[in-house]
């Protein structure tokens, strides 16, 4: 269990050696099968991106330093997806959102904040690598997947293709429930 310290400090090995901005990579082209991965959920039960299919995925992958300190762009679009959750189910579809933080802390996490949806841990940043996500400030960078009922790209928004696209700006979830109607 991270102490306190670890809680509000995110300044460790992780942090420093990406630090520097590492550019994202454009790895998947719309209508491809989005890559099937394996994370632990907020309860530590392994869930597999495939476990989805079956009705459309918005796959989202966020930035979150520590349970005290979430990137200040992505706080409020997690807060906009628990928001219109409700909206995503009634269109049939489902969110999956992938933290940068340990099991135990996308735990607490989710319960302070009371997300609904899925939360999956990733605190190796080992899918964010797959996906080609990049990493700036100690942190992967934010990304986000539109993905049908079979887990084919439909939409993909990708936050640091090039070093002046550091600043995510999160496709509006409108937008989103849109393309679900689709």
């Amino acid at each position: 269990m991270p102490s306190f310290f670890d809680s509000i400090n995110p300044i460790n090995a992780t942090f420093v050696a990406n630090f520097i901005p590492r550019l994202a990579e454009d790895k998947f082209q719309i209508g491809e099968l989005a890559p099937d991965f394996e994370l632990p959920d907020s309860n530590g039960a392994m869930r597999k991106l495939s476990d989805f299919r079956g009705k459309p995925l918005l796959l989202v992958f966020t930035r979150i330093f520590t349970d005290k300190i979430f990137c200040p762009l992505c706080f409020p679009h997690l807060n906009n997806l628990k928001n219109d959750y409700a909206q995503f189910l009634e269109k049939g579809g489902n969110v999956v959102v992938v933290s940068s933080t340990n099991v135990e802390m996308t735990k607490q996490i989710v319960a302070e904040q009371q997300y609904p949806f899925t939360m999956l841990s990733d605190s190796e940043w080992r899918v964010f690598k797959q996906y080609g996500l990049g990493a700036a400030l100690g942190a992967p960078l934010p990304a986000q997947f539109l993905l049908d009922k079979n887990g084919t790209i439909r939409f993909k928004y990708i936050s640091g293709l090039s070093l002046g696209d550091q600043l995510p700006a999160h496709p509006e979830n409108a937008q989103m429930l849109a393309l679900l109607g689709e």
